[in-house]
């Protein structure tokens, strides 16, 4: 009998935490708060838009499309409204957004009196670090070997790597980037003589670090990010007849990128860096009416000067580049949801990146502090008696918020900050 009532019990305690997992995989698939990429079709061209979703300490929503704030953020029964508003000069227009999500993605519509159009999500992935071209260098005995790698990533999300160099032909398979090391198969050909040998190795930043190896023994090599100077996220300020206008240029670490216009994405196309030289092209409209930008400009530390040629003439830009880690410096409202209710920490950056996290009247030393782009991570260490438990963040800065997943061995739990000072 004893037996039977502990079977009972051993399949009771199973059933409970089944449904404890598939609650929680359900309450992840269906938390609206978060960064989403949201696709729109404008009558044949395709733009996009980051909309931010982040809950404040009494529950209620707020919200940002791109860089501006939304208002009447509402999230009920699974469906998502908002009301974002453009301004044009004087004018100012409102669109209404109503969006059911299901199963982890977004479909909704954006209304005005002007139309309507589809506006789909999903939840916005972080661009590997990996990915881009790297200028390389290593030894083989006292000769030195240069050659350039590019990995790019496949609409299926598996890797390709392709290695140019003026000595030999080289073949790369095999490319795979887990737990923050790049690896790949690499077969050179010199003349009559093959050569075979793997990858491993880090990246920082711009900088890639590793080794090959091979049946010769190993050989260090370093890779430095081609156009590392023009990565990131730029302000352009154009000074027409019409007036001045902030647009927003974000490049990725691969030389492509978007140029945010009244809110929308717009994919930059023929992206190009020579010496200190940048041009890039954009296009935008709906069905036959298409609108062209060209811009022409020079590069120099953290300024990007030229010009932007349109059907309507040209006229000057100025641009600066956003530097994250000055943004992050300064005192945050960290908050998140936990199993007794809502918590509110203190974050404090110094201007040296230096910090403190305060817990619970606990102030504890940030650690390995992290900005790359508008990506932060950093950790703190709580101890328990004779125990360390460690809790690791990781978010994305923008402007005067944070928003990203806290990871402790209990478990991941999202989290939003606020800049306070």
């Amino acid at each position: 009998m004893n037996q039977i009532h502990k079977t009972n019990a051993t399949t009771i305690a199973l059933i409970c935490l089944l449904s404890l997992v598939q609650t929680s995989l359900v309450w992840a698939a269906n938390d609206i708060t978060g960064d989403w990429e949201i696709t729109m079709d404008l009558s044949g061209r395709q733009s996009f838009a980051t909309l931010s979703i982040s809950k404040n300490a009494d529950g209620t929503l707020t919200g940002k499309w791109g860089s501006s704030e939304l208002s009447d953020v509402k999230f009920q029964n699974g469906k998502l409204t908002f009301v974002r508003t453009s301004r044009y000069g004087d004018r100012e227009y409102k669109s209404n957004y109503a969006g059911i999500l299901k199963d982890g993605k977004l479909t909704g519509t954006m209304s005005s009196d002007r139309g309507k159009y589809a506006a789909n999500g999903a939840r916005k992935q972080s661009r590997l670090p990996v990915l881009g071209s790297w200028d390389m260098k290593f030894n083989v005995g006292d000769r030195e070997i240069t050659g350039k790698l590019a990995i790019s990533q496949k609409p299926d999300g598996t890797l390709d790597g392709k290695w140019t160099s003026e000595r030999g032909q080289t073949l790369i398979s095999n490319v795979k980037f887990q737990d923050g090391k790049l690896t790949y198969d690499r077969k050179s050909t010199f003349g009559d003589r093959k050569y075979e040998s793997t990858f491993e190795g880090t990246v920082k930043g711009h900088e890639l670090t590793g080794a090959f190896k091979s049946q010769q023994g190993q050989m260090p090599a370093t890779g430095q990010r081609a156009g590392a100077a023009l990565i990131g996220k730029w302000e352009l300020t154009t000074t027409s007849e019409r007036g001045t206008r902030t647009r927003l240029l974000t490049v990725f670490g691969d030389l492509t990128g978007r140029y945010e216009s009244f809110g929308s994405e717009i994919p930059i196309k023929e992206l190009k860096l020579e010496g200190d030289q940048v041009t890039f092209n954009i296009e935008t409209g709906s069905g036959d009416r298409a609108y062209m930008m060209n811009f022409k400009g020079k590069l120099d530390g953290k300024t990007l000067n030229g010009e932007r040629t349109t059907s309507r003439g040209t006229s000057k830009v100025t641009g600066k580049k956003i530097e994250a880690a000055s943004t992050l410096v300064g005192k945050w409202e960290i908050t998140r949801e936990s199993s007794r209710g809502t918590r509110t920490n203190t974050l404090k950056i110094n201007a040296d990146m230096t910090g403190t996290y305060t817990s619970r009247d606990n102030e504890l030393a940030v650690k390995e502090l992290k900005v790359d782009g508008n990506q932060v991570s950093f950790k703190v260490i709580t101890r328990y008696g004779d125990r360390d438990v460690p809790a690791e963040f990781k978010g994305r800065l923008d402007g005067t918020t944070l928003v990203g997943e806290r990871t402790t061995s209990r478990g991941t739990s999202k989290f939003t900050g606020k800049k306070v000072d």
